[in-house]
C-alpha cells in the first residue's frame, strides 16, 4: 500500500490486492489526519507500506511509531516516486503485461528486510499478473487523473515496487544478467545519496518550479519565506480595499478615473488610473495644494501609474515583498548547494554511472530500433568482412539507403590461411556525389561500435581486434598554424604510416589534391606501394582518390595486392548532357572508374549552366590532349581593332557585291574597282 499527504493536507491511497490480483485506487480525502490512514490500513492490511517523503513530518512520526503492526515495512520514498505524469505513464503501458519484463525503478534498492515475495492469490498460485480489470481500469484511472491525482501517484509507486519485487526474484535461468554483479554498485555511498535526494526533495517544490520557470523552495521550510508569501498571496484582497480608501480621499470628479491599485516588483504599490488620449497623460490632476502629492511615473496600455503619499507609506511599511521572498529563496538555494557540494565525489561517481547506463541503454535501444547485428571479433589477424553495412546516421536522413559489403584480408568464417593472403588495402575510386568518403566513414563507424560493445549496422561483420582507427579525411585548417593545408595533408599521412601497425585501420580521402596533380599522384602512389610491400604486416586499409592516371601504371594492378573498387552509376547512353544523364547507385563494384562528373555536381549545386557549359567544353578539349590556347585565347586591344574594321570591310564588299550580281551587266572589272573604293574609303 502507498500513502500521500500534499501540502494542502490532501491524502491519497492506492494497494494492490493479492488475492485477486487487482490495484485499487482511493478517493482523495482533503483535510486529511492520521486517522484517516489508520482508515486505510485497517481496510487494506498492508504487507509493505510505501510513504512519500513530502508528507508532514508529524504523519511520517505516528506511521513509524507502534500504532501499526507493520512498522517494519515501513519504506519512505522519494516524492518523485509518487509523480501523476509517471503514474499515468506506467497505467497506460501496463496492459496486464508480465511483471517480470519490466524495468525497476531508478531509485535505490529495497532494504533487505523488506524484500519479500509477493502474498500467494487464493488459490495458493504466485502472483505474477497485475489486472486493473484490465483495460477499463487503465481507462478509469487515466480519467480519474484530475480528480484524484494524490491517489493516482501512490498508484505509480505501487507498481514500480511491484516491478522492483518481482524483477528481484527472477529465476536465474530466465534472466541470468539480471542476477550477476554489477561493480558499480559497490562503488555508490547509497545512504548519502539518499540523504542528498531527500534534502532536495524537502527543499525544492518540483510542480511550482516548474509552474514558475524558476526553482521553488517548500512551503513550511522557512518560517519567514512563509510569512513573507503569506503577505503576497493576500496583496489582491489588501489591494481592493487600498481602491475603496483611495477613492474615498480623491474629488468626485476623479473617481471615475481611478482602475485599480496594483503592486509591481522593484516599484512598490502603484494606482492605476485613466490616460487622456489627446495629452497622452493621466486624466487626474493635482490643482490644489492640500491635496496629496500625486507623481506620474510611467504610461503604458492605456493607463497611467501613480504614487502619492499613500503609496509611499506602504512602501515603507511593506516593502518590496517580492524581491524579498526571491532574495530569501536565493539563501535557502545557496545553503542547499553548499550541503550538496560537500558529497560532489559521491555524486561525481553516481554521475559517471548515470553516464554509462544512458550510453548502453542507448545503444540498445538503437540495436532494436533499427535491426542492428552482433559482431564477430576474432584474434585472427587482419579480418575486416562486412556484409550490408550502412552508416548509422545517414540512413536516417535518406529515404532509403544502399548497404554494401567491405572484406579486406580474407572470409572471417575461413580458417584457411590461404584466405589471409587477400588484400588488405582497397582503393575506392568514382564520380563525385557517390557516396566514397560515406563508404569509407560507415566502415570505421562498424569498427568503432564493435569494439565498444555495441551492436552494429550491418547484416553480419567479422573484425579483428583492432588497435587503431588512423584517417586522413579532412584537413584540420588553423590560423595558429603557420602551415598551408598540404603542409598539414602531408603530416596527418605521416602520423598514419608511424602509428599504424598489422592491427589498425587506415581511412584515407583524397589525399594529394593539396598540390599540383603530378606531385598528389606521386606521393599517393608512393604510399600505396609501401602499403603493398608490407604483405601481411600491412594495416587494412581504404584509401578513396580522383587521380586516375595511377591506374595506368602495373605496379598498381590488383595482382599486386591492392583491391581496387568503385561506386557505380548509371549513365544514359544517348546525347545532351541535362538533369537525368547520370544516376547514382551507390553500390561498390570491382574494377576502377575514371568517370567524374564534376560538371553534374556543380550544376546540382547551384552552379550557373553558362558556367558549366564552358567547364565542360575545357574538360572535353583536356580529355582529348588537345591545345586549349585557342579556346582560351583573348585578343588585345590593337588586335580586337584590325578585326573590328576587316569585318566592316567585308561587311560592305558584301553588300556592294550583291548589288553588283543583281544587274545583267555585271562584269568582274567592275567588282574589282568596287572593292577598291571600299579599301581606299
Amino acid at each position: 500500500m502507498a500513502l500521500d499527504v500534499c501540502d494542502d493536507g490532501t491524502m491519497g491511497c492506492a494497494f494492490f490486492d493479492s488475492m485477486d490480483g487487482s490495484l485499487q485506487l482511493a478517493e482523495d480525502v482533503h483535510r486529511s489526519t492520521v486517522d484517516v490512514s489508520e482508515h486505510f490500513a485497517t481496510l487494506a492490511c498492508p504487507t509493505l507500506l510505501l510513504v512519500s517523503s513530502r508528507a508532514p513530518q508529524e504523519f511520517l512520526d505516528h506511521v513509524q511509531r507502534s500504532a501499526f503492526p507493520y512498522k517494519s515495512c515501513v519504506q519512505i520514498l522519494s516524492s518523485s516516486e509518487f509523480s501523476v505524469e509517471a503514474a499515468v505513464d506506467r497505467l497506460s503501458s501496463w496492459r496486464n503485461d508480465q511483471l517480470s519484463t519490466a524495468q525497476p525503478s531508478s531509485r535505490a534498492p529495497v532494504d533487505a528486510s523488506v524484500r519479500r515475495d509477493l502474498p500467494n492469490g487464493g488459490d495458493g498460485k504466485r502472483v505474477d499478473r497485475c489486472s486493473i480489470s484490465p483495460e477499463e481500469g487503465v481507462a478509469n484511472a487515466s480519467t480519474r487523473e484530475h480528480k484524484n491525482p494524490v491517489s493516482l501517484g501512490c498508484a505509480g509507486a505501487v507498481l514500480t515496487e511491484l516491478r522492483y519485487k518481482c524483477i528481484s526474484r527472477s529465476s536465474p535461468s530466465s534472466e541470468p544478467i539480471s542476477h550477476q554483479p554489477i561493480p558499480t554498485i559497490p562503488k555508490f555511498d547509497q545512504d548519502s545519496l539518499v540523504a542528498i535526494g531527500e534534502l532536495i526533495s524537502h527543499t525544492v517544490d518540483f510542480e511550482q518550479s516548474e509552474y514558475r520557470g524558476r526553482t521553488t523552495v517548500r512551503l513550511g521550510l522557512d518560517r519567514n519565506l512563509d510569512e513573507l508569501r503569506r503577505h503576497y498571496d493576500g496583496m489582491n484582497s489588501f489591494l481592493a480595499e487600498i481602491v475603496v480608501s483611495t477613492i474615498q480621499t480623491v474629488p468626485q470628479w476623479a473617481v471615475s478615473y481611478i482602475r485599480s491599485c496594483i503592486f509591481l516588483p522593484q516599484l512598490g504599490f502603484l494606482i492605476v488610473t485613466d490616460v487622456d488620449p489627446r495629452t497622452g497623460k493621466g486624466k487626474y490632476r493635482v490643482n490644489w495644494p492640500n491635496e496629496d502629492h500625486w507623481e506620474l511615473l510611467f504610461v503604458a496600455d492605456d493607463s497611467a501609474y501613480y504614487k502619492n503619499d499613500n503609496m509611499h507609506h506602504l512602501d515603507d511599511q511593506f516593502g518590496d515583498v517580492y524581491c524579498k521572498i526571491a532574495d530569501r529563496e536565493v539563501e535557502i538555494l545557496h545553503v542547499l548547494s553548499q550541503e550538496v557540494l560537500k558529497s560532489s565525489e559521491c555524486l561525481s561517481v553516481a554521475s559517471d554511472a548515470c553516464g554509462d547506463v544512458n550510453v548502453i541503454l542507448a545503444l540498445a535501444l538503437t540495436a532494436e530500433k533499427y535491426k542492428w547485428s552482433v559482431p564477430k571479433l576474432t584474434t585472427r589477424s587482419g579480418i575486416l568482412e562486412i556484409k550490408k553495412g550502412r552508416h548509422p546516421l545517414q540512413e536516417l536522413v535518406v529515404p532509403s539507403f544502399v548497404p554494401n559489403d567491405c572484406q579486406l584480408g580474407g572470409r572471417g568464417h575461413n580458417d584457411d590461411d590461404s584466405c589471409q593472403n587477400q588484400s588488405r588495402c582497397m582503393v575506392l575510386t568514382g564520380p563525385n556525389h557517390s557516396g566514397k568518403s560515406v563508404f569509407l566513414k560507415q566502415v570505421g563507424l562498424i569498427v568503432y561500435l564493435a569494439h565498444i560493445g555495441s551492436f552494429v549496422p550491418a547484416e553480419m561483420a567479422v573484425i579483428s581486434v583492432t588497435d587503431r582507427i588512423l584517417t586522413r579525411i579532412s584537413t584540420l585548417e588553423s590560423v595558429c598554424k603557420e602551415e598551408s593545408a598540404f603542409a598539414i595533408d602531408l603530416k596527418q599521412l605521416l602520423n598514419v604510416i608511424e602509428l599504424s601497425t598489422s592491427k589498425s585501420l587506415l581511412i584515407i580521402d583524397e589525399f594529394g589534391k593539396g598540390t599540383n596533380s603530378d606531385d598528389g599522384a606521386g606521393l599517393l602512389a608512393s604510399f600505396l606501394e609501401h602499403l603493398s610491400s608490407l604483405a601481411v604486416r600491412a594495416p587494412r586499409s581504404l584509401v578513396a582518390t580522383h587521380i586516375h592516371d595511377l591506374f595506368g601504371c602495373h605496379q598498381l594492378l590488383p595482382t599486386s595486392g591492392l583491391q581496387i573498387a568503385h561506386m557505380d552509376v548509371l549513365k544514359a547512353q544517348c546525347g545532351e548532357f541535362n538533369g537525368d544523364y547520370i544516376t547514382y547507385l551507390f553500390k561498390l563494384r570491382d574494377g576502377y572508374s575514371s568517370d567524374l562528373f564534376g560538371g553534374y555536381c556543380a550544376t546540382l549545386n547551384g552552379v550557373p549552366n553558362l558556367v558549366v557549359e564552358r567547364a565542360n567544353v575545357l574538360s572535353m578539349l583536356l580529355s582529348r590532349n588537345e591545345d586549349i590556347t585557342v579556346p582560351c585565347a583573348r585578343l588585345s586591344p590593337e588586335e580586337e581593332l584590325k578585326l573590328h574594321s576587316a569585318e566592316i570591310v567585308a561587311r560592305k564588299f558584301l553588300e556592294g557585291f550583291h548589288t553588283l550580281v543583281s544587274e545583267e551587266n555585271c562584269l568582274l572589272q567592275d567588282a574589282r574597282h568596287m572593292l577598291q573604293n571600299i579599301l581606299s574609303t
